[in-house]
């Protein structure tokens, strides 16, 4: 089974280098996605002090879950230690991520936003993305501009998929073979969209669905991490029962029929709310004005 931090090996044989020359060969550990791997974590902003926003994880947050995964690989369960992933591609995933994740000697795949980095100070910028993968990280994408794939047309879903694979690829000389779905959202269309663009792994938000397969691109589900969790927390997912998490599926199912219900747009405004997070910040989810999709969305 391939790993995206190193050489991946297609069902033809051929080798393809995922990361520049000149990439740091210590980091040996690659985000193995595998079927015993079953816990990925989603990081989005890694902030100095506290924040209201759900999504903003502290430095003091982020390197506490740092020491659990390193003590989790140097045990006899290392194969089945978490993995770290980044969305959005925010300055903060250089400026503070970044160095913490070089001083415990581990790895990340950051998901950025081709058509932002380098737009703003919000942003990551090219050079500070090429660094990155140098010293042995994986930069892939998340699509071009934050806009929700299952409200795509055919052009835009092109704009989102293609161009912002071919801009990475082009801007930092690596292979980009995963996606990260924008608010997690996807269907069979956004699915067979990322193959026919040459995408490998398609990553989602939902945790509990054991991963799939469609036209040999590897569907992925990840957990969302928020500043409320600590290095207890991540034990605690590492050790859970087939019950509970049948019963955590269960939930997320829940919450995706409430979504269906409400739409788009009215559940983004909702999660808004909960999450406390305030549109014009620069990092906020395009959803279209209907709140409606072009298909429907599935967790699995």
């Amino acid at each position: 089974m391939s790993n995206l931090f190193e050489t991946d090996q297609s069902s033809t044989g051929a080798t393809y280098e995922l990361l520049s020359a000149n990439s740091n060969p210590k980091k040996s550990e690659a985000l193995d996605i595998a079927g015993k791997q079953d816990c990925i974590l989603t990081y989005h902003e890694i902030v100095p002090g506290d924040s209201t926003y759900i999504y903003r994880v502290t430095s003091s947050a982020f390197e506490e879950h740092l020491r659990f995964i390193c003590s989790m690989r140097k045990s006899a369960s290392a194969e089945r230690a978490p993995r770290i992933t980044f969305d959005d591609g925010h300055v903060s995933n250089y400026e503070n991520s970044f160095r913490l994740l070089e001083q415990f000697d581990l790895s990340a795949v950051f998901f950025v936003l081709a058509g932002r980095v380098g737009s703003s100070s919000n942003y990551i910028s090219w050079q500070q993305a090429r660094e990155m993968a140098h010293a042995g990280h994986r930069i892939a994408s998340h699509g071009w501009s934050h806009r929700m794939l299952t409200q795509c047309n055919s052009s835009e879903l092109n704009q989102e998929l293609v161009h912002s694979k071919r801009e990475i690829e082009d801007r930092l000389g690596i292979e980009v073979d995963a996606m990260s779905a924008p608010g997690g959202r996807w269907d069979d269309r956004v699915a067979d969209a990322c193959a026919s663009a040459g995408y490998k792994y398609l990553f989602h938000s939902n945790p509990w669905s054991p991963f799939g397969t469609r036209k040999s691109m590897r569907l992925q589900g990840r957990h969302m991490v928020t500043g409320r969790m600590n290095s207890r927390y991540l034990r605690k997912l590492m050790r859970m029962s087939r019950v509970e998490r049948q019963y955590l599926r269960a939930r997320y199912a829940t919450k995706e029929r409430v979504r269906l219900i409400l739409g788009d747009r009215l559940y983004h405004k909702l999660w808004c709310w909960v999450a406390n997070w305030s549109p014009g910040e620069g990092m906020e989810l395009k959803v279209d004005g209907q709140g409606n999709s072009t298909g429907e969305s599935k967790p699995s």
